[in-house]
């Protein structure tokens, strides 16, 4: 019995040390759930986006949330000296 319990107890310390259930039952669903929050158009690609529509020269871009959603924040310089900002939704490519 006593040369099984040290193994035995090794063993079910390594499950429950394992990651999706060391942070609790729900940490699982939350990891897929940030896997399918991934953007789906990437950053050259709403930068290209913004820049066929405005013209112009792109001066920053960053990736930002917006209501917990990934959005890109393109700033653009216009052939006129303006400065508009553009939000590039990273799921859908809907541009704001």
């Amino acid at each position: 019995m006593k040369r099984y319990l040290i193994p035995g107890l090794a063993l079910v310390l390594l499950c429950l040390s394992s990651r999706p259930y060391a942070a609790g039952p729900g940490a699982f669903l939350m990891a897929r759930a940030e896997r399918q929050a991934q953007p789906r158009i990437t950053m050259a690609d709403a930068m290209e986006m913004v820049q066929r529509r405005a013209g112009g020269r792109i001066l920053v871009a960053q990736e930002v949330r917006v209501e917990g959603r990934p959005v890109y924040r393109i700033k653009v310089l216009s052939s006129r000296g303006e400065v508009r900002v553009y939000y590039v939704d990273a799921e859908t490519g809907e541009i704001r």
